[in-house]
């Protein structure tokens, strides 16, 4: 009889500790204990379709004879984490040394879920060979950008 109560005292120890386990404060101490590590979150930021990103601005010239035009923009945000996020997002062209943003927004993204942005940006050349157009996240500060030539 006295072996069936210390096993008892023991399976229900096990369990009360696999409750705790299961709490924001149990999470703490086997953290603490070296026992528990919180998952992996970060934040994905690509092109939905790098092979469509244009590479030359097709454009008509402007009254002051610079090339301008409208540049199509893509991305998509995964939130690889387990709650919900915002991400304040914008859009900058580069011409030279002189950035513009272009367009700017806010885009919700569920935990482990992914959201797609699609705009259209103008642009105006100049007498530069080239201009970039470059996404950023504010926060987790992040950034992709790519390279689109003028017409000469």
């Amino acid at each position: 009889m006295r072996g069936r109560w210390s096993l008892l005292s023991i399976v229900a120890l096990v369990v009360i500790c696999a409750g705790l386990a299961q709490t924001s404060q149990g999470h703490a101490l086997l953290s603490d204990a070296g026992l528990y590590k919180a998952p992996a979150s970060y934040t994905e930021l690509a092109f939905t379709d790098s092979g469509a990103l244009p590479d030359t601005l097709t454009s008509a010239k402007g009254a002051e004879g610079q090339a301008r035009g409208q540049v199509p923009v893509s991305f998509s945000v995964h939130n690889v984490s387990g709650s919900p996020r915002a991400y304040q997002w914008s859009i900058a062209v580069t011409v030279g040394v002189k950035s513009q943003v272009k367009a700017a927004g806010t885009v919700g993204v569920p935990a482990q879920g992914k959201a797609t942005v699609t705009k259209s940006v103008a642009a105006v050349c100049g007498k530069a060979p080239s201009l970039q157009v470059a996404v950023r996240l504010a926060s987790p500060a992040e950034s992709i950008g790519f390279w689109v030539s003028c017409p000469s």
